[in-house]
């Protein structure tokens, strides 16, 4: 037994052995001396100045792992890169889209996939055109395309399935993982299945934002956070939930269409029952703060507002999972969750319900 698991423990050694990879690249020379960051598994490991619109790293691994090429801020100098030991990795951001490639491993995989996504997108938005041009309505032209866009679906599908073994897997895995698995169980299974999932940072960033949806959701207490009213004075959510009324709070932004179409029924909602048992309380997110004032007015808007900045500390969206919006959630007098993604006649039939108690 000894003599077994000394070999199988040498075994282990050798598989982990550290490999060089390299990330070579072309960028516009205008970046000539500015510093150009390289992250694994988003953490800075190293970094390079950029002279004569090229730059390299090199880098020691010993197994798959996700990197990135990034001058941090630059939204147009980031390249996600998919190392495997031994790699030789190109990023040309001349190019536009910009592009990765390697000796034939990962990025030649990921390639493949995404133009074959791509093609398949194209058919979609071709039919999508033409029943636009012939009149079609929005859930006629659904009707349509639905297997369409499951068709691009199942090439999301196959190419986790086939690569769930490798870091592609697991990189398409983090692409649609807010569209195919919503809950925290369905993510979990196939965390469990694809073997660098849990590497992923996209992966795990939605794995800990249905985290915070779960210890939100109804039943549970409220988690409060700060921000500031309309005239600048500090605000909590606690200034609110938990005193004895129901809170019908809405997180929006002044940008949000569906976040409109939603303010009319808030204020009917306001107008007919706001007093001692119900309040409507707006939560503004992701905005500006001139713009989240201007739409108050512009949507006549007159029911208590916190505004929340975007470097704010308490992250309201975050501590409730919120990824898109509007978000509007009901609270019980006791700050105990009632019901969350509430929207039109159903917002309003479940205040009704519980007011008429």
């Amino acid at each position: 037994m000894k003599i077994l698991s000394i070999i199988a423990l040498s075994a282990m050694a050798l598989t982990a052995t550290a490999q060089s990879y390299t990330v070579t690249g072309k960028i516009d020379a205008k970046y000539d001396g500015k510093m150009l960051f390289l992250t694994e598994q988003n953490v800075f490991v190293d970094s390079v100045v950029i002279a004569n619109g090229a730059f390299k790293f090199e880098r020691n691994v010993s197994d798959q792992a996700f990197a990135k090429v990034q001058i941090p801020g630059n939204r147009r100098v980031r390249a996600d890169i998919l190392v495997v030991p031994g790699a030789d990795i190109v990023v040309d951001f001349t190019v536009n889209p910009m592009s990765v490639t390697d000796n034939g491993k990962m990025h030649a995989k990921l390639n493949e996939i995404n133009a074959e996504v791509a093609k398949a997108g194209q058919v979609v938005n071709a039919k999508i055109q033409q029943l636009q041009a012939e009149g079609k309505s929005g859930e006629e032209i659904q009707a349509v395309v639905n297997a369409d866009i499951e068709a691009v679906y199942d090439i999301y599908r196959k190419a986790i399935e086939d690569n769930k073994d490798n870091i592609v897997g697991a990189y398409m895995l983090g692409m649609v993982a807010s569209e195919f698995y919503p809950t925290l169980g369905e993510l979990d299974t196939m965390i469990g299945k694809v073997k660098y999932a849990s590497k992923n940072p996209a992966v795990m960033l939605e794995r800990e934002g249905l985290l915070k949806a779960e210890a939100t959701q109804p039943g549970k207490m409220f988690i409060d956070f700060s921000g500031y009213t309309v005239d600048g004075k500090a605000s909590k959510l606690s200034d609110y939930v938990g005193k004895g009324k129901y809170v019908l709070a809405d997180f929006w932004a002044s940008w949000c269409g569906p976040c409109k179409r939603e303010i009319p029924n808030l204020i009917e909602l306001q107008n007919k029952f706001g007093g001692d048992k119900f309040v409507v309380l707006g939560v503004n997110v992701w905005d500006e703060e001139a713009k989240f004032k201007e739409a108050l007015t512009a949507e006549g808007i007159t029911y208590p507002q916190i505004y929340i900045p975007r470097d704010n500390k308490d992250n309201a969206t975050e501590m409730y999972g919120i990824r898109g919006i509007p978000q509007i959630i009901l609270f019980a007098p006791d700050g105990t969750i009632v019901k969350r993604d509430l929207r039109g006649d159903a917002m309003k039939k479940i205040v009704e319900e519980k007011l008429a108690k």
